[in-house]
């Protein structure tokens, strides 16, 4: 509606104002600046307008100071306490150390700096780390979560709703790789458009399976037809293994209907699948010499990433060549990624950087299941299950490219991270209290007078 009263222009400078008002105001109520950054983080394209302005592209930057600043002035923990902590920490130091053994490596700059590169992309990566824990201390009662879920929500609806805009004009019937485009998460390209899509369908569907009032069964079935709309016409294989991989942790965990469903659609795909879509996924083998079958030229590539990044892994297996190195050295082509998130951790930091990267995992999904046996609400309940689906698809997605390092991409993740540590805390702060009242229930008719 801005474009038609030709007030478009004036767009950037009332977000960027925006977003310092709410800078302000986190430092008096914390959980606004959350609400924000929640809904800014996928953002990317929009985020690129501010970039002109003062301190414009560190805008998730200065969204989560404002929530720390508003931790300390209302005397809360910045950092919220949970079993993640310590393994946190210590793969924040790592990855640093790391990243001076790659620039020794690869004759590279010293990384002391934000205008590095490097150094950019390893602050980036481990903030999410950063906001999990934050998210955790400020976001305590229901209502708050579900307004910062809300948040999200109306996030990717602005951003499916781009990309429909963008797409619905294009002949979708037949596939075309210039049919293809990365949405608005910018740099992350179509593939990691389809991995956000993918985990944030798998999230909705673990919220559905424990929702009970028909309008939100409504809203989250609404949003989630955007989203697998998107899914599909990304035309990312690997997005489609994502989700799938993530449907069936639900449906193991909870809905044997939706295990069905999988079934059905892995046995007719042909049936059911548009016509566009059938082609991309026939795509993965093609002709060769007119009778034999052979890998397309796309899977091929991958191939040969995957063999040369295990080539160097073999050379360097302690520690590797060091956080965000691969991509400086041009070994295949114009690839800057391995397109298999497992082998460039093995090869940039080698077998003790692929142990604390599954270790994490592991842990990820443990605090999942921790928060999904314990909690008796059905917010919480759905939250956890969502979760569990989300990084089970994370875990599948990554076996095509990196899906993890992108705040766009898999910042939900982190945000989401943080609420189940927040259930878990507020289970246990329930269970505490209610053992309290208990005790001291006992002491009183302890104490009681016995009548003669």
């Amino acid at each position: 509606m801005i474009v038609h009263f030709g007030l478009e222009e004036y767009l950037p400078i009332a977000m960027y104002i925006g977003v310092w008002v709410a800078f302000f105001l986190s430092v008096w109520r914390p959980t606004i600046g959350c609400y924000l950054l929640a809904f800014a983080l996928p953002l990317q394209t929009g985020r690129y307008k501010l970039h002109t302005f003062f301190m414009g592209s560190q805008i998730l930057d200065i969204l989560l100071l404002g929530v720390i600043l508003g931790l300390i002035v209302k005397r809360k923990s910045v950092i919220a306490k949970s079993p993640l902590n310590r393994l946190l920490l210590v793969l924040a130091v790592f990855y640093y150390l790391s990243l001076w053994e790659g620039a020794f490596f690869m004759h590279l700059p010293l990384p002391l700096f934000i205008n590095d590169a490097r150094f950019s992309d390893w602050k980036n990566y481990t903030e999410m780390f950063l906001m999990a824990l934050v998210v955790a201390s400020a976001i305590r009662d229901k209502t708050q979560v579900r307004l910062l879920i809300l948040a999200m929500c109306l996030s990717v609806l602005i951003i499916n709703r781009s990309y429909y805009t963008n797409i619905s004009g294009r002949d979708l019937s037949r596939f075309s790789e210039d049919d293809r485009y990365a949405g608005a998460l910018g740099y992350a390209g179509v593939n990691g458009f389809a991995a956000f899509e993918a985990m944030f369908s798998v999230f909705l569907l673990g919220l559905y399976s424990y929702s009970k009032r028909w309008v939100m069964k409504l809203g989250i079935l609404g949003l989630l037809g955007t989203c697998l709309y998107c899914l599909l016409f990304a035309f990312s294989r690997g997005g489609y293994l994502g989700f799938l991989g993530g449907v069936l942790a639900i449906g193991i965990l909870k809905s044997r209907k939706l295990l069905l469903a999988v079934v059905l659609v892995v046995v007719a795909w042909q049936v059911v699948l548009p016509a566009a879509v059938q082609e991309r996924i026939l795509m993965t083998r093609s002709a060769d010499s007119g009778s034999e079958a052979g890998l397309d030229s796309s899977s091929e590539e991958r191939l040969a990433l995957w063999q040369d990044a295990i080539d160097l892994f073999k050379r360097n297996p302690i520690t590797g060549t060091g956080f965000n190195t691969y991509g400086y050295m041009g070994r295949i082509g114009s690839y800057r990624d391995t397109h298999n998130y497992y082998v460039k951790v093995a090869a940039e930091t080698g077998l003790v950087g692929l142990a604390l990267y599954l270790l994490l995992l592991q842990r990820l999904l443990k605090i999942g299941r921790d928060l999904f046996r314990k909690a008796t609400d059905p917010l919480w309940a759905g939250i956890s299950l969502g979760f569990l689906g989300l990084v089970t698809s994370a875990c599948v997605l990554n076996f095509f490219g990196d899906r993890w390092m992108y705040q766009q991409v898999d910042g939900y993740l982190w945000i989401i991270l943080g609420l189940v540590i927040s259930g878990l805390a507020v289970i246990r702060e329930d269970a505490e209290k209610a053992e309290s009242a208990a005790l001291a229930e006992g002491l009183m008719l302890e104490t009681q007078p016995v009548e003669v």
